[in-house]
C-alpha cells in the first residue's frame, strides 16, 4: 500500500470517527444543529477518496418516519431527491451540502438522517489515504487545527469505522431558530483534486532536497528581521503603526511559533509545506528561501501565531478563557484584514498576540538582546494606548495583561 495524499477532512472538521465505504472516506454535520418544525438545516458531508481511482458513487437518504409501524409512516424530515450520483477523481475531497427541511408536525426531539453510499470503479485500486491517522500537532497549543492549512502536512487523528450505512442526528425544538428558507437541492463542490496534491507533492520533494540550506538559512536573527520588516508594513497598512516595543514583542512571537515546528522533526513540514503550496499557485519564485517564507508565507505564519497565542494566553491564565468558535473568528478577522490592509483595531493587535508575546519574552531572547529593555518598551506602548481594553468584555483580558507584564519583568 502506498499513502501519499494528505488528509483534508481535517482542515473542515474535527472527526476523530470517520466513515468508509468501499474507498470513500466521510464525515459531516447539520448545521445549525437544531432546528424547529417547518425550517431546515444544512447536514454537510466531507468525502475523501481513499484510492488510485476515480469513482462513481450513488447516495440513497433514508428519512426517519412516524406514525405507522414498520417505518411506513410519514417522513418527519424533507430531502430535495432521496437518491443521486456523485463522482469523485482520484484523490479528490469534497464538500456535498444536503438542504434538510423539518416537517411541520414533527414533534421535538433527535431524529437520525442515514446515508447509503454505494461508490463503484471499473479501475483496479491502490490505498492511498490512511485508515487510521495521528496527528504530530501538539494539542497543548493548538487545541483544534481546523482553518489552519496544517492538517494536509501534519495530519489528524482519527480512525475510519467501515460501514455500510451512517447516520447523522438532527436535534428538532419546539422554539424556532430563525433559520433562512432555503431550496432542498443538494450541491458538491471539489475542495482538493490531483492537481492540488501535485502541489503539495511538489512543495514536499523540494523541501526536502533543501532542508540541510534551509536550516542554515532560516534562522532566529533571519526570521525576525524580515519578519520585522513584514510586520511593520502590514500593521501600518492596516492603520494600526507599530510601536518599537510592540513590534519587538510580536516579531519574537511569530518567530517563537516558527521555531516550534522547524525545531521537532515532526512538525517541519507544518510550516513550510503551505507556503510553498502557496508560492507554486501564484508563481512565486521560491529561490531566495527566506524572502519568500516571509512575503507569501506571512498569512500562514499569522494564522498559526495567532492560534498558538490563544494556547499561550491559556497557559498563562491556567485555563483557556474563550470559546472555540470566538477564537477562530478572531484568527480569521485579524489575518483577513492585515491580508487585504482592512483597518484593524488596537485590541486584536494584544489579543491574543503582544498577550502572548509578552508572555513568551524570557523564553527567546535574541543574541546581545537586553530582554528586561524590551519588555520596558513593551510597556511604555501599552501605556500610550490608553483607550485599549476599555469595553466591560474585555476587563478580563486588561488583567491578565497586566499580570502577564508584571511577572515578565519579574
Amino acid at each position: 500500500m502506498t499513502v501519499s495524499l494528505p488528509d483534508i477532512i481535517g482542515e473542515y472538521m474535527i472527526a476523530p470517527e470517520r466513515f468508509g465505504t468501499d474507498g470513500v472516506q466521510y464525515a459531516g454535520y447539520f448545521e445549525p444543529k437544531a432546528v424547529a418544525p417547518g425550517e431546515t438545516a444544512n447536514l454537510f458531508v466531507f468525502l475523501q477518496s481513499t484510492v488510485d481511482a476515480p469513482l462513481v458513487i450513488n447516495v440513497a437518504v433514508e428519512l426517519p418516519r412516524v406514525g405507522k409501524l414498520f417505518g411506513s409512516g410519514s417522513p418527519v424530515l424533507e430531502v430535495g431527491e432521496a437518491t443521486f450520483e456523485l463522482k469523485l477523481g482520484r484523490a479528490e475531497t469534497g464538500l456535498l451540502t444536503l438542504p434538510v427541511k423539518v416537517a411541520d408536525q414533527t414533534k421535538p426531539k433527535e431524529y437520525p438522517l442515514t446515508l447509503e453510499l454505494k461508490p463503484k470503479t471499473d479501475n483496479p485500486t491502490q490505498r492511498i489515504r490512511l485508515a487510521e491517522s495521528r496527528s504530530t500537532i501538539d494539542s497543548r497549543l493548538i487545541d483544534n487545527p481546523v482553518g489552519l492549512n496544517l492538517v494536509g502536512a501534519l495530519g489528524s487523528t482519527y480512525v475510519e469505522k467501515p460501514v455500510k450505512k451512517a447516520e447523522f442526528m438532527l436535534n428538532v425544538v419546539e422554539e424556532e431558530q430563525g433559520t433562512e428558507e432555503t431550496p432542498l437541492k443538494q450541491s458538491y463542490q471539489t475542495l482538493f483534486s490531483e492537481k492540488e496534491a501535485e502541489t503539495f507533492r511538489r512543495a514536499v520533494q523540494e523541501i526536502n532536497l533543501r532542508r540541510v540550506k534551509l536550516e542554515s538559512e532560516v534562522t532566529v536573527e533571519s526570521l525576525y528581521a524580515h519578519l520585522f520588516a513584514e510586520n511593520t508594513t502590514k500593521f501600518a497598512e492596516a492603520g494600526l503603526p507599530l510601536r518599537i516595543g510592540e513590534a519587538i514583542t510580536l516579531t519574537r512571537l511569530m518567530v517563537y511559533c516558527c521555531q516550534h515546528f522547524l525545531s521537532d522533526s515532526n512538525r517541519y513540514n507544518g510550516l513550510f509545506v503551505p507556503i510553498w503550496e502557496r508560492a507554486f499557485e501564484v508563481e512565486y519564485s521560491t529561490a531566495d528561501a527566506l524572502e519568500m517564507i516571509c512575503k507569501v508565507g506571512y498569512y500562514h505564519i499569522l494564522k498559526i501565531s495567532l492560534a498558538m497565542g490563544f494556547g499561550l494566553v491559556a497557559q498563562a491564565a491556567g485555563k483557556q478563557l474563550w470559546p472555540l468558535e470566538e477564537r477562530q473568528a478572531v484568527i480569521n478577522f485579524i489575518a483577513d484584514n492585515l491580508e487585504t490592509g482592512e483597518t484593524l483595531e488596537a485590541d486584536f493587535l494584544y489579543l491574543p498576540l503582544l498577550m502572548a508575546g509578552t508572555f513568551i519574552t524570557p523564553k527567546l531572547v535574541l543574541d546581545g538582546e537586553d530582554a528586561r529593555h524590551s519588555l520596558a518598551l513593551m510597556k511604555l506602548a501599552r501605556a500610550a494606548r490608553p483607550d485599549l481594553f476599555k469595553d466591560e468584555e474585555m476587563a478580563q483580558a486588561n488583567k491578565l495583561y497586566e499580570a502577564i507584564l508584571k511577572k515578565a519583568l519579574g
